[in-house]
């Protein structure tokens, strides 16, 4: 039954999927005034969720399978969405990085800060596939940021999500397992082929960061997939909208604000994912995380709030990747007494 005020032609609830909402352990000091979420949070209630991190979580929310001791699939994921390919062949994401040397460290530094052209992405693929595709390799950069690997067979490796390794030295996230030696070498090979690569030395003159590594992770094959009740998802985060494309559910990049969504969305069940506070966290970034989460804070969840306690939406979902989730309901919403706290309690 739909709540008091709620209007038969407004969507039932909305669920946010907010990766990094309670910050880096730096932003404690300065985490800016945030009444909105920090009364959510309080009357709310409070639901284990059945995963944590930001890729399992939307495994879980897809009903994708996870594989036991194995790599969550990304690759093959991702891959229907950037190549609009689906086939159930082992895929590997190789995706272009910089590694910066600190005395005995390398540390990472992901795509996004490499300003890096499809027609380069291209020519580095082609200068690494001189090398191995007689051996039956195939790598494709499908985006200038995402590679795809497919091996001569595939390997018995376990890795680490690239967002995990951002700002930090690779050496303790290398791939594992029983071929963990062989891609150790492997990658030092391409390591090498980068180096003296020309599209590279072209870079280099033009002050960018040279891509002289690449990243492996999210191995396997395509997930089977169990029915959701999503009525539409709202993103512009790749791994969500391919999920979206695999699971045929309708998807949109998401408006600028709460009430722009509203106005275009249809009745059902809604999930909206917000990603502005990843980069940030991923980088430390205190004073980037502080502004964007102040921006969620007004432009999604003091409206949303809002439109739970006047009932034109019926229920709503804080969703995060910290294995946490907060329902809120008209009913929860006005629990007045429940007193709030800083965010930095939940962290």
């Amino acid at each position: 039954m739909a709540a008091p005020g709620a209007d038969k032609n407004s969507p039932n609830s909305l669920s946010l999927l907010i990766p990094g909402l309670f910050g880096p352990p730096s932003a404690t000091e300065s985490v800016p005034a945030l009444p909105a979420l920090e009364t959510w949070l309080a009357r709310s209630e409070p639901q284990s969720a059945p995963s944590r991190g930001f890729e399992p979580t939307l495994f879980s929310l897809f009903g994708a399978e996870t594989p036991a001791d194995a790599d969550l699939p990304i690759a093959a994921v991702t891959r229907a969405l950037d190549l609009g390919v689906i086939d159930n062949g082992w895929w590997l994401r190789a995706d272009p990085v910089h590694l910066h040397p600190q005395r005995d460290r390398l540390i990472l530094t992901d795509s996004r800060q490499l300003d890096l052209t499809p027609d380069e992405a291209d020519r580095l693929v082609g200068e690494i596939m001189e090398i191995y595709k007689s051996d039956g390799w195939l790598l494709k950069a499908a985006r200038p940021g995402r590679w795809y690997l497919k091996p001569p067979r595939a390997p018995r490796i376990t890795t680490t999500p690239l967002a995990d390794v951002v700002g930090r030295d690779i050496h303790p996230y290398l791939p594992r397992g029983a071929d963990g030696k062989a891609w150790h070498t492997i990658l030092n090979e391409m390591q090498i082929l980068l180096h003296t690569s020309k599209v590279n030395e072209e870079r280099e003159r033009h002050g960018k960061l040279p891509v002289n590594s690449l990243w492996f992770w999210g191995g396997g094959r395509l997930p089977k997939l169990k029915p959701v009740a999503w009525s539409g998802l709202w993103s512009e985060e790749p791994l969500s909208l391919a999920f979206a494309r695999l699971a045929q559910v309708p998807s949109h990049a998401h408006p600028s604000d709460f009430e722009a969504w509203r106005r275009q969305a249809p009745p059902g069940e809604h999930l909206l994912v917000l990603d502005e506070l990843r980069q940030p966290l991923e980088y430390n970034d205190t004073e980037g995380w502080s502004s964007a989460i102040a921006t969620l804070e007004q432009r999604w969840i003091a409206p949303l709030f809002a439109a739970v306690r006047e009932g034109t939406i019926e229920r709503a979902h804080l969703l995060t990747d910290s294995g946490r989730q907060f329902l809120l309901t008209r009913r929860l919403a006005r629990r007045w007494w429940c007193w709030r706290r800083p965010l930095s309690n939940y962290a």
